[in-house]
């Protein structure tokens, strides 16, 4: 998987990478037609350290972990779509709908089958915020403390990346130097989160998806 690291806005070496994370959309899309996943753009937004299980949650309570991650893998490119949040009178800010990291090459994320989704619900983010890391690097694990200042720095870089009206805004926190452990913030909206993951036929687990979103009971 390539995608250049120099530009906001998602330039893969090859369409196939682009036509992957649109499929997820569509997939989702799909799956929950009362969700409203709004991704204007997707951005590579960096590579995420790979132990064991991955996590996507908000700084409070719950969260989802995935495991069964293909064993000869220590990180993974991770791509998020964004949109424009407006405000009347405000500037508009840059907020995450769907994180997407592949696991596998895009056609044999293309050829697999995507689950259903987790199909339960998580308590809004902390303060805006939504964490994506491998569970040993969960910034929650260095404590109340050290997990304030995870959080209290990610807003920092968030809080810049809206003042320059930053299309791929989010902050990558270290949370385990030694072994090159992070987390990725982003800022959401969403009450809800959920998680896809898409699926060969002997299991191997290729591609996971996140979302943020809110529930229409309407």
């Amino acid at each position: 998987m390539t995608s250049a690291k120099d530009s906001d806005d998602f330039v893969g070496a090859t369409d196939a990478v682009d036509a992957l994370l649109r499929q997820c959309v569509d997939h989702i899309n799909r799956n929950r037609e009362t969700c409203a996943l709004k991704p204007e753009w997707f951005a590579y937004v960096g590579e995420l350290a790979l132990e064991g299980e991955v996590t996507w949650f908000g700084m409070g309570r719950g969260g989802w972990y995935h495991g069964g991650l293909p064993a000869e893998l220590s990180k993974a490119p991770v791509y998020a779509g964004f949109y424009w949040r407006r405000e009347d009178g405000k500037p508009p800010v840059a907020r995450v709908g769907i994180v997407v990291v592949p696991l596998a090459d895009p056609a044999r994320v293309a050829a697999a089958v995507w689950g259903d989704g987790y199909n339960g619900y998580e308590p809004a983010p902390l303060d805006g915020y939504a964490v994506l890391c491998s569970a040993p690097f969960d910034p929650k694990r260095a404590g109340v403390e050290g997990a304030a200042a995870h959080l209290r720095k990610a807003k920092s870089v968030i809080a810049v990346g809206d003042g320059e009206g930053r299309r791929a805004n989010y902050a990558e926190i270290v949370t385990d130097p030694d072994r090159g452990g992070n987390a990725l913030f982003f800022p959401v909206e969403g009450e809800e989160r959920d998680g896809y993951s898409a699926v060969e036929p002997d299991g191997t687990v290729v591609c996971l998806a996140f979302i943020d979103y809110d529930y229409d009971f309407d």
